[in-house]
């Protein structure tokens, strides 16, 4: 079964990472039916808590040249980080949410019925080093999502990252990402990951590295996918799990009947 992962929440619909770009994913996963995972970046605040952001300053999403360590919870919470994508956002869109309040909401969404996971990022480089690890680790055990049942998987393009995680969580899925080139992963061993998750540029311009990693008994996921053809591209050389800014789209070609030469 194929896997879709909301990018940054249904960020193709909201301010991305906002509260309300996780609640319009839990919402279509609930209506659906469907099978979610709820992505997201993970970096320090100034208080030491662990928020849902993506870059390394707010220059982009809060026109603010401050880093997210720069300021406290409270102080990243008075922002708005809704007007650079619409004009006049509702208060939702404006707001971005900590990791522990994603984590309260992936747990209300599923004890409703609504089959929605995470898939936690952990950016580096950043000012904290591998801290985000080991509290993020600790964030998920206090909730019992350390063990194989755990509605939780973790991805980095951060090989220590990646190593750390593995002896924190080892009962946990991890994903190691790989973008910008393909070339020493053809030549060298990769980690003891069974899920790799590839730049969609890369995939179109090298395909047969799909086939390089599932004849490794690996799992290939791609992101960020949103155009149908895409999908159809990717569903056909064996790719099962779909990062996109619009979990419905992706979800309906997904549930078209295979073509003929991928099904042969």
């Amino acid at each position: 079964m194929s896997a879709i992962f909301a990018h940054r929440g249904w960020s193709a619909r909201h301010p991305e990472m906002t509260r309300a770009a996780y609640q319009a994913a839990i919402g279509w996963a609930a209506t659906t039916g469907a099978e979610l995972g709820l992505e997201c970046d993970v970096q320090f605040s100034a208080d030491d808590q662990l928020v849902c952001l993506h870059d390394e300053d707010l220059r982009r999403t809060a026109g603010l040249p401050d880093r997210p360590v720069d300021l406290t919870v409270a102080e990243l919470k008075r922002l708005d980080f809704g007007s650079w994508v619409r004009v006049s956002p509702e208060p939702e869109e404006r707001e971005l949410v900590t990791l522990a309040e994603l984590l309260t909401m992936t747990a209300e969404a599923r004890a409703a019925g609504a089959a929605v996971t995470l898939a936690i990022e952990t950016k580096h480089p950043n000012p904290r080093a591998l801290d985000v690890e080991d509290r993020l680790a600790a964030m998920l055990a206090d909730r019992g999502w350390d063990g194989p049942d755990a509605p939780v998987r973790l991805i980095t393009f951060d090989l220590d990252s990646l190593e750390r995680l593995g002896r924190l969580l080892p009962g946990v899925p991890r994903t190691l990402l790989v973008h910008r080139d393909l070339t020493p992963w053809w030549d060298c061993a990769l980690p003891d990951v069974t899920v790799v998750g590839v730049d969609l540029t890369l995939l179109r311009r090298d395909p047969g590295f799909v086939e390089h990693l599932l004849s490794q008994g690996r799992e290939v996921h791609a992101f960020t996918v949103n155009h149908p053809d895409d999908v159809r591209f990717l569903r056909d050389l064996g790719v099962s799990g779909f990062t996109t800014d619009c979990p419905p789209e992706v979800h309906a070609v997904l549930d078209e009947p295979l073509r003929p030469s991928a099904a042969a």
